[in-house]
């Protein structure tokens, strides 16, 4: 029966709802052991309706589970096509960062051999080992929303041959249970080939599966030609190529006056399109700040606000390589705020010779502080959502650039990237012309809006 497509599951429990139905009767009738016709037609009437029920209710389940399957199925393909338009191959890693678990024909041409079950740091260049190892410590440590880890590498290809490589990398161990003792994947890890112009001009036109293997091939074939080329010139070295800059989104800009931008933050009504910020003690906190940075920040600056939690969450991974805080004054400006309110007098006016511009960027060696004397002018403040400061005067190290902003310095470029790291961040950025930016994250989109007096 089984043979013949009868599920044993609704089988057996419709014979024991059978049997139930059986007891029943002899208890009803006395015990007695002869049953008239209709009682057996009732019985088999009781069986096939049993079966019947049970036999639907798992072929529902059933194609709930096809179902779920295909549709996993279909994603799964246009994943793979949408990720083979941004990486030549992929593989997968195992939790420990360094088996490879699975991967696609193309890793297997790159490495020149077969790369399932292989250690992939054993492809990896003694310096560069250490760089891979750091970048799947940091791939573990970003925000849900970030982006993934960039990691421009070498990777040892057949014959030794030594290929330039951008190593994209997804850490996915949060999804899965360590205690279940599987063979889980742990990363994600998709590779670019970093080919030279000549190589990639040949194939602009190619988007079959074979394309990344002639590239490497015609790679090879430049590198094998350079060569010569430097042998039969007598060359021993060549000059190192221009490095280009990273190619990352733009923000959203926009253009909005103080005012404007003071009643959208307050009420959400004016012209920018800033959302409201709901809790009052939060809203005040904004609010002081940008009236503290028009009116009173003779130069440049750059304040973040932000839960005193979220500044922990980024800043504070005690792992090698993490996003991480600096005083630049040897915390002369965070002891100096101690307690203090932005709305505060004394924080005003700290601020504001904080600000003042110096031939070299430094405090007076004549300022009444003889604490302050000689120690740099430089670095952010981090203020806490109630208002008073985090950190002050400090260098924020290890934040990855996440977009585009032509013609700033290093200054705006933090300003982007904190609003980008810290969750729930509002970011104001002055430049030392007096231009004055405020920055926010919504979402998966960064909005610069120039604030205009």
């Amino acid at each position: 029966m089984i043979i013949a497509g009868v599920r044993f599951n609704p089988l057996i429990i419709s014979l024991f709802v059978a049997f139930l139905g059986t007891l029943v009767h002899r208890a009803t009738n006395g015990m007695s052991m002869s049953m008239d016709p209709s009682s057996h037609l009732g019985v088999l009437a009781l069986v096939v309706l049993s079966w019947l029920v049970i036999a639907r209710a798992q072929q529902s389940e059933l194609r709930c589970l096809f179902d779920a399957q295909r549709c996993l199925a279909v994603k799964s393909n246009a994943s793979a096509k949408l990720l083979s338009t941004v990486c030549d191959a992929a593989c997968w890693l195992a939790a420990d960062g360094s088996t490879i678990l699975e991967s696609d024909p193309r890793v297997d041409e790159v490495l020149g051999c077969k790369a399932q079950g292989t250690d992939f740091v054993c492809y990896l260049p003694d310096e560069e080992k250490k760089r891979f190892h750091m970048a799947l410590v940091s791939a573990g440590t970003r925000h849900v929303l970030d982006p993934v880890v960039l990691l421009p590498s070498t990777l040892r290809g057949a014959g030794s041959r030594q290929y330039e490589m951008d190593l994209f990398i997804e850490d996915v161990r949060a999804e899965w249970d360590a205690s279940e003792g599987r063979n889980l994947p742990g990363f994600l890890v998709g590779i670019r080939l970093a080919v030279p112009e000549q190589a990639a001009s040949s194939f602009m036109t190619e988007c079959d599966l074979e394309a990344p293997v002639k590239l490497l091939r015609r790679c090879d074939q430049i590198a094998l030609e350079s060569d010569a080329a430097s042998s039969r010139n007598g060359e021993t070295m060549s000059l190192p190529e221009t490095l280009r800059s990273a190619q990352l989104p733009y923000p959203i800009f926009q253009t909005c006056t103080q005012e404007a931008l003071h009643r959208a933050l307050y009420s959400g009504t004016g012209d920018a399109d800033v959302p409201t910020i709901e809790c009052p003690l939060a809203r005040d906190t904004v609010l002081a700040t940008l009236e503290l940075i028009c009116n009173h920040a003779l130069g440049g600056a750059l304040v973040c606000i932000a839960e005193a939690k979220a500044f922990e969450h980024v800043f504070g991974a005690e792992v090698p390589n993490a996003a991480c805080t600096r005083s630049s004054d040897q915390g002369y400006m965070t002891d100096y705020l101690r307690g203090i309110h932005v709305r505060d007098a004394r924080f005003q006016d700290a601020f504001r010779e904080f600000t003042r511009p110096t031939h070299n960027d430094r405090w007076p060696e004549d300022y009444p502080d003889e604490l302050a004397r000689g120690r740099p002018k430089d670095g952010a403040f981090l203020l806490s959502m109630d208002g008073y400061r985090v950190q002050c005067s400090a260098k924020l190290l290890g934040l990855a650039p996440v977009a585009r902003w032509e013609s700033v310095g290093t200054k705006h470029e933090a300003a982007l990237a904190c609003a980008w790291a810290i969750p729930g961040a509002f970011v104001f950025v002055k430049s030392d012309s007096g231009s004055l930016h405020f920055v926010q994250r919504a979402g998966t989109t960064l909005h610069v809006y120039q604030v205009e007096s």
